[in-house]
């Protein structure tokens, strides 16, 4: 079996701890992802999610004779058994994802409206896109993914752009989420100070 490296899309903080050592096995590979979700993921309880019986479940499906493939299909199971669409398992080949979170909710969007609005013929800026509105009263903006960059010169221009519109309509239905980064910074200019808006703690 070809050496099959994965990682998970999702966020730790490791201490300075010995690392324990794996090999390419599908055994090893399935005993590194439970292991580190055991001891870094933080939502098993609030999620009701009995781990270790996760763990005898899956173990019975891992063989020797498996390929990447096979392999990587029983490890993308394993994680959707804690639902949590932002704990992904990515390869080179693919990506396991839990989607449920997302079609198991109704609509809050409508594409045909948002083209309607839009239409062709509007400015892109990171991953923003805007067009004046209303005689160019109102400006309208897009933001489809918190994952799509937005840098502090894509937002200069936006706003310049927008400078003598009299309202703003900043849209972000149908946003699946990424990075606070990017969510931090645009909600910074609708701020004149500094304030303090959370805190994020990592296990």
């Amino acid at each position: 079996m070809k050496p099959f490296f994965f990682f998970l899309c999702f966020l730790f903080l490791f201490g300075c701890e010995k690392a324990t050592k794996y090999n390419s096995s599908p055994r090893d590979n399935f005993e590194a992802l439970w292991r580190i979700m055991d001891e870094n993921y933080c939502f098993f309880a609030f999620k009701d999610v009995d781990w270790d019986d996760v763990y005898d479940r899956y173990n019975l499906f891992v063989k020797d004779t498996m390929n990447q493939y096979e392999l990587f299909d029983i490890l993308g199971k394993m994680l959707a058994e804690v639902k949590d669409g932002h704990t992904n398992l990515i390869s080179s080949f693919d990506m396991s994802r839990y989607w449920a979170w997302y079609e198991d909710y109704p609509a809050n969007f409508y594409k045909e409206i948002q083209d309607n609005y839009l239409g062709t013929d509007y400015k892109i800026a990171g991953g923003m896109k805007y067009k004046r509105l209303a005689d160019d009263q109102i400006g309208y903006v897009y933001y489809g993914s918190f994952s799509s960059g937005v840098g502090e010169n894509n937002l200069d221009y936006m706003f310049a752009h927008f400078k003598e519109c009299k309202g703003l309509i900043f849209d972000v239905r149908d946003n699946g989420g990424g990075s606070m980064l990017y969510s931090d910074r645009i909600a910074s200019r609708f701020l004149e100070e500094r304030i303090l808006t959370g805190y994020t703690q990592y296990k």
